[in-house]
């Protein structure tokens, strides 16, 4: 339900959009529903900084990147971003305004979707991101609550402010290192800062349709760094253990799209979606038995590895530097 607004009485950003009512709020922003001016009955979404971070030049460049991606977008199941005049000092972006909800108010927390109502959502997020990645831009936050689900059952994919685009093998628009997005559907490769760049997305995907069909996500837990660890040395549970009526074509989708190794994922979202929109199709290669379990034993070599690399070796590295020094003194004396 949306909440009233809290803006002051007669701002209007742009002096031509008049927030209505806030429709959402995340951790950096909140989005309200206001009306253009410009164009009476019309409605539009205004996104904007949370007053902690308006004045961040971290945030404001996100703010800045979002917009100028936008601009360059136009597919149907993707946001539009409303064509405003160049301006500097902007650290808000204006899209079109969609009756919906979001998708991670519909799964997770033992929600789930129905296997062909998931794998038709998918394959529309799919189209999206497919067209994203045609364009050179790797989105690099998927997750549920970034796809509208609309009234009329189209979808909506958003919040660009982690998005990258690829020319070269390079980043251009933010910078050469994306920061790390929501810890359930982060590729292990983003987790060690390598530069995956699609596969990272196809990772997100494979992860989203993991908790469409299941309701859970693949690793769970109250510590993301533990959740971070465990999808780095092992696998999720098989999601047909989860949902028994899951076919295994489906799950065999969800399994290789989450493969650690990027080079064993689909090769492109076009390939993912194709099985989607054909699973019978789907060659089954028994992933699902070979999975590994992630298991004490193994977290707590991964924290040990952990512990040695932050911990042991500066302070080794510490001791090395002074007994050179020492050397070298005690051989001038």
């Amino acid at each position: 339900m949306a909440q009233p607004l809290n803006a002051a009485p007669g701002h209007t950003p742009e002096g031509r959009f008049l927030p209505l009512e806030v429709i959402g709020r995340g951790g950096m922003s909140t989005v309200f529903k206001a009306s253009d001016l410009e164009n009476p009955g019309q409605l539009v979404a205004v996104k904007v900084p949370l007053p902690q971070f308006s004045i961040g030049v971290g945030s404001w460049s996100m703010f800045q990147r979002e917009a100028e991606i936008g601009a360059k977008l136009d597919h149907p199941s993707i946001l539009r971003f409303v064509a405003l005049q160049p301006r500097k000092d902007r650290s808000h972006v204006v899209t079109e305004f969609v009756e919906g909800t979001t998708l991670s108010t519909r799964v997770g927390r033992g929600r789930r979707l129905a296997e062909a109502e998931a794998l038709r959502i998918m394959s529309r997020v799919c189209e999206a991101v497919d067209y994203l990645h045609g364009q050179r831009i790797v989105h690099y936050d998927l997750k549920p609550g970034n796809v509208i689900v609309c009234a009329d059952g189209s979808v909506r994919l958003i919040d660009f402010g982690m998005a990258h685009q690829v020319v070269s093998g390079h980043f251009l628009l933010g910078g050469s290192a994306p920061p790390i997005a929501t810890s359930d559907y982060v590729a292990p490769e983003q987790i060690r800062r390598r530069r995956g760049q699609r596969s990272v997305d196809i990772y997100a995907l494979g992860a989203m349709l993991y908790e469409m069909v299941t309701g859970q996500a693949p690793f769970e837990g109250d510590d993301p760094f533990v959740i971070a660890s465990a999808r780095q040395i092992g696998d999720p549970k098989a999601p047909r253990a989860l949902c028994p009526t899951l076919s295994v074509e489906t799950e065999e989708i969800v399994l290789r799209a989450l493969r650690r190794d990027p080079t064993e994922r689909y090769a492109s979202v076009a390939r993912l979606k194709a099985d989607i929109d054909a699973p019978s199709l789907v060659r089954v290669s028994g992933l699902s038995s070979r999975l590994i379990e992630v298991t004490p034993w193994r977290r707590r070599l991964r924290w040990l590895r952990f512990v040695a690399i932050t911990g042991v070796a500066p302070v080794a590295m510490m001791v090395a530097s002074f007994l050179l020094l020492w050397w070298h003194l005690a051989r001038k004396h």
